[in-house]
């Protein structure tokens, strides 16, 4: 019998890991040792030789096809320009190309390779990248605009940490900045009053978790608050489930209870600020503040800043207008208001054994994390925190985890499958990817060109990997077919009627009065039909209209990194039956019949508008021949207008509409 492989080796570890934490023994078989790949230093082997030196564009193209080279088989071919140009848009924009810029790409006399350049740097310069990039992180990050749980009630300013995300994005902030101001914004030094207020706001990251505000025990509420705050914080930048060592030592990571509260310690040194109303409640070592996080803070000097309603100046006032029936009012924001965190009393957090919270140890000091295989955080001074030390290290060069888990994120979003599978989760668990030296590549030109976002995006999609037609054997090579999100398909919905507008909806966009007594009736101020894309709709937890949860839009309690995709008989029945498709559609014919005067080109433009082809010539025949033969009902208003509406709801209703390829 041959040696085993280390490859078999590590995968008979890990089964054995799982198993015993099945069984309920604490054995970390393997996590101990700091051998685990994702725990390692990023690799810099240079990109390999390759057979086919033709083929390649990046260096992304040369690992990839050495692996393919290795099992004798060949790229599939490049996809059609019409094909590539939709899919480049939505993936970088989150909307259809118009058919202007389809025959534009289809058409440029450049090579493959510079047509698809100046479309994608045209799409990186886009506001609309940022409302499509922004979502995706606000998807990993549990945002909502109400908190969930027995008493829902609203986080009014919530949309101010929304935007400020959709902002960064399109402003390529560098992403190292982009983690140190969610985690310690007001902690950093300012130049003006509105860099301070947007780093303010960017620590909204760390009061928006689904907490019940009526739980019975205030210790439970403070270690409920902090666990939360630890999981979306090792989740969304590291990749670790952290929050498993808060009752017993992690079964799989070699994280123990003692870096859990080494963290706690951070998180209890936090005061948080939720942008509810005006009056606080003491919770110990940890304040629950109901008041904005910039009730502080000078006035703007420049630009204009809406202002409440006269009378109204807390989420208590709101109440009251809404409890005496004056539903008609439109209230604006106060500028003085966001959610966010500031610093409390330092103080170290005591262990709870079995996670109870009056069951005390010994408080470890804050940010002495000792995971082996990491690099150790700095010291935090006995005056502050912690929580600029913490994103000091999550942003260390030497830290391995932060660029590989993004890197592996903007993988999966554009490849719809990252090269490590379970993007959420780079312990013990994860498997290694199978093109780890590519990870790796990725990761460290991430980190040495200024942790620029557009620039890494840009760089996998300028690749020939990215534009390959159809799927290939190997694992993570290939753009998959995708079924759109629910916004991409909104939005399409909407523009194609002509409906969807591109400014922000102004001011508070959710309201509500919660309570015990009364039950909860926060409801969203926009409706479903709002003419803004969808991004900006509040997303209220446990009452997300039905047609979200039809297609997959992730549960808001939840860190979700990668969406579920299902393919289920609601969501051909939504584009049948639906009153908003319905009005899609009669706006999208509305526009051809004014558009076009003729029935075949009106043909051709629909194809162009919804589906981003031409149609063929059996596709125009059937489509001239449905518009001839259908019989409107007597009680329509416009015959021909019915019959468009007809057709155009059909190729909404097909399954092209709802894919990508």
């Amino acid at each position: 019998m041959g040696r085993v492989s280390r490859d078999v080796i590590a995968r008979l570890t890990r089964w054995c890991v799982l198993l015993a934490s099945v069984i309920g023994f604490a054995t970390k078989l393997g996590a101990d040792e700091a051998g685990h790949w994702s725990f390692q230093p990023l690799r810099g082997d240079a990109p390999p030789r390759v057979s086919d030196a033709t083929w390649p564009r990046t260096d992304i193209d040369r690992f990839i096809l050495a692996k393919l080279e290795e099992k004798k088989l060949t790229p599939a071919r490049d996809a059609e320009r019409a094909t590539l140009i939709r899919r480049v848009t939505f993936d970088l924009i989150g909307l259809p190309a118009s058919p202007a810029e389809i025959e534009a790409f289809c058409t440029d006399s450049a090579s493959d390779d510079a047509a698809l350049a100046k479309v994608v740097d045209r799409l990186l310069q886009s506001p609309r990248f940022g409302e499509r990039w922004g979502r995706h992180w606000l998807d990993v990050v549990r945002y909502a605009d109400s908190v969930g749980k027995s008493w829902n009630a609203p986080f009014t300013y919530a949309w101010r940490y929304r935007d400020y995300v959709i902002d960064s994005f399109n402003q390529d902030k560098p992403f190292d900045r982009f983690v140190t101001e969610q985690l310690a914004g007001d902690l950093l030094p300012v130049r003006s009053i509105a860099e301070e207020r947007e780093q303010r706001i960017a620590t909204g990251f760390l009061a928006l978790g689904s907490i019940s505000l009526q739980e019975g025990s205030r210790e439970q509420s403070i270690m409920d608050r902090i666990d939360d705050q630890i999981d979306v914080t090792t989740r969304a930048f590291l990749g670790l489930t952290v929050n498993c060592a808060r009752c017993h030592d992690h079964k799989l990571d070699p994280i123990t209870m003692r870096d859990y509260y080494a963290l706690a310690g951070i998180f209890s040194s936090t005061r948080l600020w939720t942008g509810q109303g005006t009056h606080t409640r003491e919770f110990g070592s940890m304040d629950y503040v109901d008041g904005g996080l910039l009730l502080r803070l000078p006035d703007a000097t420049s630009g204009n800043v809406s202002e409440l309603v006269a009378g109204v100046h807390s989420m208590s006032d709101f109440q009251d207008e809404w409890r005496q029936g004056r539903r008609d009012i439109r209230y604006t924001t106060d500028p003085n208001r966001a959610m966010g965190a500031s610093e409390s009393e330092p103080r170290d957090c005591e262990i709870r054994l079995k996670g109870k919270p009056y069951d005390r140890d010994v408080a470890p000091p804050r940010g002495e994390l000792r995971i082996p295989g990491l690099p150790a955080m700095r010291d935090v001074p006995a005056t502050v925190s912690g929580r600029l030390q913490l994103a000091l290290w999550i942003t260390s060069r030497e830290q391995p985890l932060t660029a590989r888990v993004f890197v592996n994120r903007v993988w999966a979003h554009l490849f719809g499958r990252g090269i490590v599978p379970l993007v959420d989760e780079f312990g013990s668990v994860s498997e290694e990817p199978l093109h780890r030296d590519l990870l790796d590549h990725l990761a460290r030109r991430f980190v040495a060109e200024g942790w620029s976002v557009k620039k890494l995006i840009r760089e996998i999609m300028l690749s020939r990997v990215y534009r390959q037609s159809g799927p290939s054997s190997e694992l993570s090579c290939h753009v998959a077919p995708r079924r759109l999100e629910w916004e991409a398909l909104r939005d399409s919905l909407l523009l194609a009627s002509g409906r969807l507008a591109f400014d922000r909806p102004a001011g508070i966009q959710v309201a509500g009065t919660g309570g015990k007594a009364r039950g909860s009736s926060t409801y969203s101020l926009l409706a479903v039909n709002a003419p803004y894309r969808t991004v900006y709709l509040p997303v209220l937890r446990s009452l997300l209209p039905e047609e979200y949860s039809t297609f997959d839009f992730p549960d808001p309690h939840q860190i979700t990194g990668q969406r579920e995709v299902t393919t289920v008989a609601p969501q051909a029945l939504f584009f049948m039956n639906s009153d908003f498709v319905t009005e899609s559609a009669r706006g999208a014919a509305a526009r051809l019949l004014k558009d076009e005067s003729a029935d075949s080109p009106r043909v051709r433009l629909a194809y162009l508008r919804l589906l981003g082809r031409e149609p063929d010539p059996d596709e125009v025949s059937d489509s001239l021949t449905l518009l001839r033969d259908l019989h409107p009902p007597a009680s329509s208003r416009s015959p021909e207008q019915y019959r468009w509406t007809t057709l155009i709801q059909a190729l909404m209703s097909s399954a092209e509409f709802r894919y990508v390829r």
